[in-house]
């Protein structure tokens, strides 16, 4: 990684870009969606904004489980 590199994440519920450490990772674990704090669980995960506005309009996303899948 580059000095002075920050990874640009996009929330999935508002879909403004952002450096990673203001959004949260949410990784999928069997069936449930949690959250990743630590941002160490296998898997695939999503980004989404520390606010309840964009967790609220990511739950009413109906496309989440088509972004979620993971292949085995």
């Amino acid at each position: 990684m580059k000095r002075g590199h920050v990874p640009i994440r996009t929330c999935k519920g508002c879909g403004q870009k952002s450096p990673i450490s203001t959004l949260t990772r949410l990784a999928v674990s069997g069936d449930t969606l949690q959250e990743d704090p630590h941002r160490k669980l296998p898997g695939r995960g999503i980004y989404c904004c520390k606010n309840e506005q964009c967790r609220n309009q990511l739950a009413k996303n109906k496309s989440l489980k088509k972004m979620l899948r993971f292949y085995s």
